[in-house]
Parts: structure tokens; C-alpha cells; sequence
């Protein structure tokens, strides 16, 4: 027998009221849609999706994936994010209406002088040495190496930028990133690869040489914030299902000759054959974009976001909560962190398959606080509100 649920005059008027072509118009905000989508951004859906180092590579020699496990699935509301990496062009703007000084601009203490000192002295030790078993033009071009160095030594510096060049003479130590990374004190976002170097011809490449504090200033400005590290992942695997590329799973789907990005080719950090068209940064959107909209997801810089790096932050219980901010300070310093450092994500025209394949979606890089450097940048979110 069907029960039979007796209805109120009122609860009868209002269903009425409902199906009538002359309903009240609902005074809800529009849903978010490409329609009303901020200038430049995109909009992630919400949901759930699995997160962490791609397979077969735990316990590989990819530098930038072993502290991406265990992989865990996590929940992120919807938000906006930009399509590109922040540029060059859009960061003048900023600056020029706020008058900001970024790190790489400020005097640096004088204690991180000294320390700065103390590396290039090491580093003249080391050259000296590769000098003294050297000839011909091998040896000239470390002995003005050597002369640049310590014309350094004499400079009280700005706190500058780290820039990449390529190093002189066999590699001694694979885990040494100092043969292939110079502390340059005029090196900034205005020179972005160190002295005689502008912005010329680069309006629209990524910002370079700035750390989590300028980008989070440029983020406030622009009336966004820098996106979590959850955040970063879901968008960038542009919803796939934990494949190895922010494209999917092959890492040349339109043939060898087609570069989905911008990586390092050939023998690093030695010879970069720029088979992709681009020695560092390239224009945004000169790649293909992943499923969601988003270029640059994977290579041209590492993306700061707004959670602070910890080793094994995938096995915290911050980890899976929804929307994750990450771990907390007090548990990055007791992972040993001595300066607090971010994470980066999405690898940089510099990444290989040899040193750290951080193009990938699931691998993880990180910045300290005191550290810019010219293959790193960053992009906004904004609440779908």
C-alpha cells in the first residue's frame, strides 16, 4: 500500500509557487564559470584526486621526487588560478605602483656576507686546484673564473641572485650544485641573468630571482594569494588520473621532434642542445596547455607556492586533510630545516631526465627564504567566492 503524506496549504502554495513560470528570480550568485572567470585565470573544479611522485621513480635518482610519498588522495575546494606564470611585464606594474624592493635588491646582514664569502672561498680552493692540473684553453677559462671570483670578494653585496652556468671542467661531485650555481650580488628580476643582462625582449617571460616574500607582496597586490602545494598538483594534472605529464602518459605524444615544455636536452649540465628552442626561460604560452587551460604547468621555472617544504610532509596528517596548507613551521624545523624554505613545483628549463625530472607533476622542489634564483618564479590563485 502507497502512504499518503497529507501537505499544508502553505508547503502546497510554496511547490506551486515553484513550478510557476513566475517564480521569483533566485537572488544567488551566478555559479563560477569560464563566463565569469577573473582576467587571465581559470577555474579548477572541486574534488578529490591522488597526489604524489610518479611511478617508478621512488627511490630513483630523481632528485626532486624522493620526498613525494607516500601517494594519498586529497579533497580541494574549487578556485581560480592564473594561466600562465606570473611575468615579467605584470611584475613592473607591481613594482612601479608600489615602489617594492625585492631580496635579491637589499643589502644583504653582514654575518650572510661572510657566509657568502666563506663559499666563494672554497670555491676559489676548488678551481685553483682544477687550474694547477689544467692546460691551454681549459685552463683560461678557469683562471677567469678565478679572477671573477675574487673580484666578488671585494664587492660588500646586495643580496642578489643564484644564476645557473654551465660549469668548467668535469664534475666532482654530482651533489655539489655549487659547480654549476654562482651567487651573482647584482643578479635580480630587473637583470635576470646577472650583469649586462635587461628585460629586453623578455616582457613575457616569467618573473625570475624572487622568493616566497616577493611573490606572496605581488599575489596580495594583484588581490590573490600564491596557491598551496594541493592546490598547484590538482591543477596542473589538468584532470587526469595521475599520469607522469601534465599532457598524460607519454612523454612525446606528437612525435620526438615536438617538445610538450621547456627542459634542459642533451648532456647536463655540460651542453644544453635547446632542441626545445629556449638555453633558460621561454614566452608563456609557447607550449600546449594541459586539459585545464594552464601553460608552463610543467618546466620554464619552479613555481613557489605558499606551503613550507618538509622532507616527509606526505606522511604528516596534514597531508590528507582537505585543503592542506601544508605542515606547520615548528614541524619544518624539527625536519632539521635550518632556514625556512618552500616548496616548488613543476621543474624548470634546467631539469632533465638525468638530474631531477621536476617537470612531472608529482615532483617537488623547494626554495629557502634567502635564496632567488633565475629558474624560479611563481603563479597566483584567487577564491571562487
Amino acid at each position: 500500500m502507497i502512504p499518503r503524506y497529507r501537505l499544508s496549504p502553505l508547503t502546497l502554495f510554496l511547490l506551486l509557487a515553484a513550478c510557476s513560470d513566475e517564480a521569483p528570480a533566485s537572488t544567488s550568485p551566478p555559479l563560477p564559470s569560464a563566463a565569469n572567470a577573473p582576467e587571465g585565470m581559470v577555474l579548477i573544479p572541486a574534488g578529490p584526486y591522488r597526489r604524489g611522485g610518479d611511478a617508478g621513480e621512488q627511490g630513483g635518482d630523481s632528485a626532486s621526487h624522493q620526498s613525494a610519498y607516500p601517494v594519498h588522495e586529497i579533497h580541494v575546494d574549487a578556485f581560480w588560478i592564473d594561466e600562465t606564470e606570473v611575468t615579467n611585464r605584470q611584475f613592473a606594474r607591481f613594482v612601479e605602483a608600489t615602489g617594492y624592493q625585492t631580496f635579491a635588491e637589499r643589502p644583504l646582514p653582514e654575518a650572510r656576507v661572510q657566509e657568502l664569502k666563506d663559499d666563494v672561498r672554497r670555491n676559489l680552493a676548488r678551481l685553483e686546484l682544477m687550474a694547477s692540473r689544467a692546460t691551454g684553453g681549459p685552463r683560461d677559462q678557469i683562471l677567469a673564473a678565478i679572477e671573477e671570483m675574487q673580484a666578488a670578494l671585494e664587492i660588500e653585496p646586495l643580496a642578489g641572485a643564484m644564476i645557473f652556468a654551465i660549469p668548467k671542467g668535469a664534475i666532482d661531485d654530482p651533489q655539489d650544485i655549487s659547480q654549476w650555481w654562482n651567487i651573482v650580488p647584482s643578479a635580480t628580476w630587473r637583470t635576470p641573468g646577472g650583469p649586462g643582462t635587461t628585460l629586453e625582449g623578455l616582457e613575457d617571460h616569467p618573473v625570475v630571482n624572487v622568493t616566497p616574500e616577493d611573490a606572496a607582496a605581488y599575489a596580495k597586490w594583484a588581490g590573490k594569494r600564491l596557491p598551496t602545494e594541493a592546490e598547484w598538483e590538482k591543477a596542473a594534472r589538468g584532470g587526469l588520473d595521475h599520469q607522469p605529464y601534465t599532457w598524460g602518459a607519454s612523454m612525446f605524444p606528437e612525435g620526438e621532434n615536438v617538445w610538450m615544455s621547456n627542459i634542459w636536452q642533451g648532456e647536463w649540465p655540460h651542453r644544453n642542445t635547446e632542441a626545445d628552442g629556449f638555453f633558460t626561460t621561454a614566452p608563456v604560452k609557447r607550449f600546449a596547455p594541459n586539459g585545464y587551460g594552464l601553460h608552463d604547468m610543467a618546466g620554464n621555472v619552479w613555481e613557489i607556492v605558499a606551503d613550507l617544504y618538509h622532507p616527509t610532509a606526505y606522511e604528516l596528517p596534514s597531508a590528507t586533510v582537505p585543503n592542506s596548507t601544508g605542515p606547520s613551521l615548528a614541524e619544518a624545523r624539527e625536519a632539521g630545516m635550518e632556514i625556512t624554505s618552500h616548496v616548488t613545483k613543476g621543474g624548470s628549463f634546467l631539469c632533465s631526465d638525468v638530474w631531477c625530472k621536476g617537470y612531472q607533476p608529482g615532483s617537488r622542489g623547494q626554495i629557502d627564504i634567502e635564496s632567488p634564483a633565475n629558474h624560479t618564479g611563481f603563479r597566483c590563485v584567487k577564491e571562487v567566492e
